[in-house]
């Protein structure tokens, strides 16, 4: 096997996008963070993209916007994934590249990282173990006083600093963000939402990253004293059937595992179980 990078995203997924799009919403970082790029946002440092190859065409791509996790796309074979690793591993250590983690599906983070500690020593560390769902159809909660809200700059401070506590709670091993940077990009971009009860904020929620049929839902976030009230439920549920109705087939998200209220909250909506993915850091 081997591994071709790319410097261009338009040559990225002009020999890759079919080959994303058999598996689009188990795809849907990969996918949508190059298309991302392609389309004018460039992250803080320049992307990784590549693909790893054999005599038969792509295994897989592999995606990285430092200091993010390297992600690892569906391969075209799950037996492969050793192999893969392996290549991908090499070519990685050949041009001092260092990956912060890896996002991927159980057996190909579980190769990588076995390659990555057998050739550099980092041991990786279990950062999160996420299911992928998909909603096609939205089963309606209970309903609940209030209603969906676009943000806008006028709520960029609430919702900067519910960002902020949304990511020490959920993803505390994950780089930092500038939570008033995220939350000017979402209002910017039309992607910030959030439930009103008598004109105030009660959760708050983004899309993101939309693909050629799908798009995700995340950020997911609720303040402890407006918990068990229904109204996450019902901004989800309201959220995925306003991207329904504009075109997109499905929504996706993600979930964390070891928080089965937010797993049972999503089923409940509408979203289906896909695949599970394992998200692991290298220790430094």
């Amino acid at each position: 096997m081997r591994v071709e990078r790319y410097t261009s995203v338009d040559k990225f997924l002009t020999d890759h996008r079919e080959f994303l799009l058999q598996h689009e919403a188990e795809n849907n970082l990969p996918l949508g963070l190059s298309m991302r790029i392609q389309n004018g946002w460039m992250p803080a440092n320049a992307p990784f993209l590549a693909a790893i190859r054999d005599e038969q065409g792509t295994v897989g791509v592999a995606v990285m916007t430092s200091p993010h996790a390297l992600t690892i796309s569906a391969l075209r074979d799950a037996s492969l994934a050793n192999q893969a690793a392996e290549a991908l591993a090499n070519y990685l250590v050949s041009q001092n590249i260092t990956p912060s983690g890896v996002f991927s599906a159980t057996a190909t983070t579980t190769a990588f990282c076995a390659a990555w500690q057998a050739k550099t020593g980092r041991r990786p560390l279990l950062s999160m173990h996420e299911r992928v769902y998909t909603l096609t159809e939205v089963i309606p909660p209970t309903p609940v006083a209030g209603s969906l809200k676009q943000a806008t700059i006028a709520d960029v401070e609430w919702l900067a600093e519910w960002l902020a506590a949304f990511h020490a709670e959920a993803v505390p091993n994950e780089p930092a963000w500038d939570s008033r940077a995220v939350a000017e990009r979402q209002i910017a971009t039309g992607s910030a939402w959030y439930w009103e009860v008598d004109g105030k904020p009660v959760s708050s929620l983004a899309s993101s990253r939309p693909t050629i049929n799908g798009i995700c839902i995340g950020a997911v976030s609720t303040p402890p004293q407006f918990r068990s009230r229904g109204y996450a439920s019902n901004a989800v549920a309201a959220l995925s059937q306003h991207l329904l109705d504009q075109g997109f087939r499905f929504c996706m998200l993600f979930t964390d595992l070891s928080n089965p209220t937010s797993n049972k909250i999503y089923q409940a909506v509408g979203f289906k179980p896909l695949c599970d993915i394992d998200q692991y850091r290298f220790e430094d």
